[in-house]
């Protein structure tokens, strides 16, 4: 029979077994789909003498059926983690609570045995008020682990929508697990961002269209109080045995109307195959990359998409998603003139204040052939003719009385003629004006 100090010590919530069971069926589906990515790539080899552009769409078609398959069955793996850390949590709670409830049987014997039991009973309640206590403590911790793990499972499971041009499918948003290696390098560079000692330099935009928020990003991670906004929106994820195996980045939950969303964590443990990088490794910008595409229904597609993708847009809305403040846009028509006394001062002063900025090839004048326009610019001291991309965002690295300094995403500029020249270099104020018709200044 049950004392009454051991029944007010409550059970905690949830069924280990059960959950144990659950986690090894999620990782068994893991490692089916798993198997089902080498079933679909064994597909190839069943007709080695088919040749040809039909086979050549068979063959990619097959590539991004595979990584789905691998891309799924890594959500899988990982939510049998997290569904295991959990019933870990209630293992152990429950664990505690009989451990407490044994304390409070030993003080309903104190009370049976005693001479006047009713005595007894008042000079043990504040040992079982410390009991009861340490139950509530530990009964509100395992609950706090099943909302962890229910936030995660609605977070991990990710279908990344397939990129379609002019209704053809393409490989452009494949999505591939991070490694142990390039979980390590992302480490790195969040604790330099955290530090504010990351080298902001050497990004290389992929094929994804988003040249506006890769260029926000190097704008801001050339500060240190830039690369400590950034390393906020990211948090390490762990694995049952306490490895990072992912990162959870928060993002407001629509993208096209920040002022008006709330937050929403999403849970990145994949990159984009022809996504960003640095230096052409995996590290922040790729993960940050990810995770702007997850907030996306159309994933990697055009923003004038059904389903909005990234595929498109403006810095001054990126700038607002990574510092919650509204940018601040000047416009130039390309004509002369365009940046005044008044445009020029500010674009100087904001890059003074070390203020992030980005300047866009769009809505001026300018001649572009076949999307390109030969320019005169220097590049490491030294006069140097670059093509500018039309409709491209560029990161503004500084700007004084003589001119504005920029570095492409892509990581290079085409030499006019052929070639490639750095990612940075400094254009005269005639040209920048002419060429350049958005300048986004963004707050810290």
């Amino acid at each position: 029979m049950t004392g009454y100090f051991e029944s007010l010590i409550n059970d905690v919530p949830g069924n280990a077994d059960f959950l144990t069971s659950l986690a090894a069926e999620w990782d068994t589906y893991g490692n089916h789909c798993d198997g089902l990515a080498d079933d679909v790539m064994s597909s190839t080899h069943l007709a080695p003498e088919w040749a040809g552009r039909a086979r050549d769409d068979f063959d990619k078609s097959l590539e991004r059926q595979r990584n789905r398959y691998i891309n799924l069955g890594g959500d899988c793996t990982t939510a049998s983690s997290a569904i295991s850390v959990y019933a870990g949590a209630v293992r152990a709670g429950q664990k505690y609570i009989e451990n407490l409830r044994y304390q409070a049987s030993k003080l309903d014997e104190e009370v049976d045995n005693a001479p006047i039991p009713l005595v007894a009973k008042v000079e043990n309640m504040p040992a079982a008020s410390v009991l009861v206590l340490e139950a509530f403590i530990r009964i509100e911790s395992v609950k706090r682990a099943a909302d962890r793990c229910a936030q995660d499972l609605a977070r991990i499971v990710h279908i990344e929508p397939v990129q379609v041009n002019d209704k053809n499918p393409t490989e452009v948003g494949q999505m591939r697990q991070l490694s142990a290696d390039e979980n390590a390098q992302i480490q790195k560079d969040l604790d330099a961002l955290k530090n504010g000692t990351f080298n902001w330099e050497g990004m290389r935009q992929g094929q994804i269209g988003d040249c506006y928020f890769l260029a926000s990003m190097a704008a801001m991670a050339q500060t240190p109080e830039g690369q400590r906004r950034l390393a906020s929106m990211i948090k390490p994820h762990y694995d049952e045995h306490g490895n990072v195996d992912g990162y959870l980045v928060r993002l407001p939950d629509d993208p096209a109307h920040p002022n008006a969303s709330p937050g929403r964590e999403v849970f990145v443990h994949s990159k984009y195959i022809h996504g960003a990088t640095q230096g052409g490794r995996v590290g922040v910008y790729s993960i940050l990359e990810a995770a702007w595409g997850q907030n996306h229904p159309g994933g990697t597609n055009s923003e004038g998409n059904k389903r909005p993708g990234i595929g498109g847009g403006m810095p001054a809305d990126s700038f607002k998603v990574m510092t919650g403040e509204s940018a601040t846009t000047l416009e130039s028509d390309g004509s002369e003139g365009s940046y005044g006394f008044i445009e020029r001062n500010r674009i100087v002063h904001a890059s003074q204040r070390h203020q992030p900025m980005v300047a866009s090839t769009i809505n001026t004048d300018a001649t572009y052939t076949q999307g390109m326009a030969s320019v005169n610019a220097t590049v490491n001291g030294q006069p140097t003719q670059i093509d500018l991309y039309e409709a491209h965002a560029y990161t503004v690295v500084s700007a004084d009385a003589n001119g504005v300094t920029l570095c492409n995403p892509h990581g290079f500029n085409p030499k006019t003629g052929g070639g490639n020249a750095p990612a940075t270099f400094t254009l005269s104020w005639d040209d920048y004006e002419k060429y350049y018709g958005n300048t986004a200044i963004g707050e810290l």
